[in-house]
C-alpha cells in the first residue's frame, strides 16, 4: 500500500456509479472526501462523456452528479485524436457498446483520452502513471479491462483503486 501514490486515474462512468450506489456518502462518508481530494489535486479525471452519463443536463442532481458537477474541468472534451483512437477501438472491439442505443456511450472515449495522453508524453503500459479505473468485468472479452490489455493501458477495478490510495474502511455502530 501506497501513501501517496503517483497514479493519475481515468474513471469510468462504471466505477463512479457503482461507488454511488454500493458504497453511499451517508454510509462511507470517507470514501467521498478522499475521492474529492483526489479531484482537487488532479489525480482523478474522465471525459465529457462520462460526465455526459452522470449529471443530468436538467433537473435534480443525486450525490454522485453534485459532486461531479463541482469538478468539471476534470472531465475532457472530445478530440480529432480521440475519434481516429475511438474508431480503431470499435474497429477492433464491436461489441464494446451497443450500437442500438441511443445514448452516446464512453467506453471507447475513455480509453481513447488515456491512449491520447499517453502518446503526448510517450509512455506506454507499466511506465505510464494514467490507470483506467472501471467496475466492468474483468472476465469479459469486450469490456474495458480487455480492450486496455490489447492497449497496453493500465486497468485497476474499484478494490485496486482502494488499496493503491491506501485507503482502508471500517464499520462502526452509531451510539443510540
Amino acid at each position: 500500500m501506497k501513501s501517496e501514490t503517483s497514479n493519475i486515474y481515468c474513471i469510468d462512468s462504471s466505477a463512479f456509479i457503482t461507488m454511488h450506489r454500493h458504497y453511499p456518502h451517508r454510509m462511507l462518508p470517507d470514501l467521498w472526501k478522499h475521492l474529492e481530494e483526489l479531484l482537487k489535486k488532479k489525480k482523478v479525471l474522465s471525459h465529457e462523456m462520462v460526465y455526459d452519463e452522470i449529471v443530468p443536463a436538467t433537473g435534480a442532481k443525486d450525490e454522485i452528479g453534485k459532486l461531479i458537477a463541482k469538478y468539471k474541468s476534470a472531465f475532457h472534451p472530445i478530440t480529432n485524436r480521440q475519434g481516429q483512437l475511438a474508431l480503431q477501438i470499435l474497429a477492433n472491439f464491436p461489441r464494446l457498446i451497443d450500437a442500438r442505443s441511443k445514448k452516446d456511450e464512453a467506453d471507447p472515449w475513455i480509453i481513447s483520452l488515456v491512449i491520447e495522453r499517453m502518446e503526448s508524453e510517450n509512455l506506454f503500459g507499466k511506465d505510464s502513471d494514467l490507470v483506467i479505473v472501471s467496475a466492468e468485468s474483468e472476465k469479459s472479452d469486450t469490456k474495458i479491462p480487455a480492450v486496455c490489455k490489447h492497449y497496453k493501458v493500465r486497468h485497476m477495478n474499484l478494490f485496486e483503486f482502494f488499496e493503491d490510495n491506501g485507503w482502508q474502511f471500517t464499520m462502526s455502530k452509531k451510539s443510540s
